[in-house]
């Protein structure tokens, strides 16, 4: 059997790295070190750090939030348009202000509804089986994927669609 100083010296060899662990164990008198693996800690589900997974979540994300910027634009310029036309062709000044109001209220309600039926359309009919052959192929259920995505916050969209039409 050692002493106590020599087992100290053993076990100073055997200092694991940073993050590392080592299992200190006696066998038949004699102290003996291995190295442990400990499971990795993540709180992403299996399959989710996937660069490619991640990637393509990435893409449709961006693809459902491209169906914004057309209407908006389409709808300001009415606005714009309309309100010119309003103020020449019949007088409308701003004590009539009301008119106004609701008509800019229908400019910018409309567009938002147009642009949920087609992110909609869009989701149900393209994005959906993509999702739903990537969950497969990285073995993911589709709460598991929900999940991760709530703590994203730049996938906010996709996140929103899945739970909206899901």
């Amino acid at each position: 059997m050692n002493n106590p100083f020599e087992d100290l010296e053993y076990l100073a060899e055997f200092l694991p790295e940073e993050g590392e662990s080592v299992i200190v164990s006696r066998r038949r008198g004699r102290l003996v070190c291995e190295s442990y693996a400990e499971p990795a800690s993540t709180t992403q589900p299996t399959g989710i750090i996937n660069r490619e997974f991640y990637g393509r979540l990435v893409s449709i994300n961006a693809k459902l939030q491209q169906f914004w910027a057309l209407p908006f634009v389409i709808a300001v310029t009415a606005f714009f348009v309309a309100s010119f036309l309003l103020q020449e062709l019949i007088g409308l000044g701003w004590a009539d202000w009301g008119v106004f109001l609701a008509l800019g209220t229908i400019l910018v309600t409309l567009p938002v509804f147009y642009v949920h039926w087609r992110q909609r359309q869009f989701f149900r009919t393209a994005v959906c089986p993509t999702l739903q052959q990537l969950m497969n192929d990285h073995q993911i259920d589709k709460y598991s994927l929900i999940a991760y995505l709530s703590t994203q916050r730049q996938l906010r969209g996709i996140y929103q669609a899945l739970t909206r039409w899901t």
